[in-house]
């Protein structure tokens, strides 16, 4: 599960740092079918079902921000670099 969860933060990072919010709605919308899915198939009950829908949609989100937040600073800086140039 933690390559999971390491791949769910490289998906929201690189949506995040390359495009805006809707992109993230077409990641999050099926990611909750298939949490469910993946927590069934592990036999999971419903309380770890539930966590491991939050903790997926919180690594998924937590990460596109990130990406966002990086990509507007990595403009502000080259954005500020090329203007004393």
């Amino acid at each position: 599960m933690g390559y999971t969860a390491i791949g769910l933060l490289l998906l929201g990072f690189a949506v995040g740092s390359m495009s805006r919010f809707r992109i993230l709605l077409l990641v999050v919308v099926p990611l909750l079918p298939a949490s469910i899915l993946f927590a069934r198939l592990r036999g999971f009950g419903l309380l770890d079902t539930v966590l491991t829908i939050f903790i997926a949609q919180t690594i998924v989100q937590t990460s596109f921000v990130s990406g966002l937040v990086a990509r507007t600073t990595v403009g502000l800086v080259l954005g500020a670099r090329t203007a004393t140039q």
